[in-house]
């Protein structure tokens, strides 16, 4: 079980290691509030958003990723709730119905979508099916959804549609996202906070 949990926390920390994903992680949880539930997307922006949550009071997270879940033990202050389901060894992560019909019956304040692609034309797109039904739970139990992506992921596509841009209240990525995408995101609605990169690299260094 330690040698388990020791791969388990070295793979959180080559996760949040990344300045891009840092930042974007930082800023997304700023909108976390005191007694507020969570769900926290399967996904290493996600993952990264734990550290920042150190402070908080009352916060339930709810997550499909066992990686955010053992980094959770470090802080009894945070109840924790995994979603259970298919298993998906790959990531770290379960999907399905079972986790979906776990979300049924959360009321979640903030809905954190993790994604490896995402486009204006084409919205928040997935590999995978199984995927699709959580997020879309996640989403359907969720004051608000906010999508964590950097901007090295924006203009790619995958196969399952999840959700248009214009479905989401805001989305926290990096500020080199092109300036004509902040425009068009902008102008459907949808609220863009840009993440200083950096910042994030300075901070490191100290």
């Amino acid at each position: 079980m330690d040698k388990q949990r020791a791969a388990a926390r070295a793979s959180f920390s080559r996760a949040i290691g990344t300045p891009r994903k840092q930042a974007v992680a930082e800023l997304g949880a700023g909108f976390v509030e005191d007694g507020m539930v969570i769900f926290l997307d399967a996904g290493t922006t996600c993952q990264s958003i734990v550290p920042f949550l150190r402070e908080r009071k009352n916060v339930t997270v709810v997550t499909n990723d066992f990686y955010v879940v053992t980094s959770l033990f470090d802080y009894p202050n945070i109840e924790t709730i995994h979603t259970g389901g298919l298993v998906d060894a790959s990531s770290g992560s379960s999907c399905g119905r079972l986790a979906a019909q776990t979300l049924s019956s959360i009321n979640l304040d903030l809905f954190f979508l993790s994604t490896g692609t995402w486009s204006l034309p084409r919205g928040v797109t997935t590999p995978s099916l199984d995927k699709v039904e959580i997020k879309l739970a996640a989403l359907k139990a969720a004051s608000a959804c906010f999508l964590l992506a950097d901007s090295t992921k924006f203009c790619t596509v995958s196969k399952f549609l999840v959700a248009p841009l214009e479905r989401l209240d805001a989305i926290v990525t990096d500020e080199e996202l092109p300036v004509d995408a902040q425009d068009q995101i902008r102008g459907l609605g949808v609220n863009l906070h840009l993440a200083s990169v950096e910042h994030s690299l300075s901070a490191a260094q100290d």
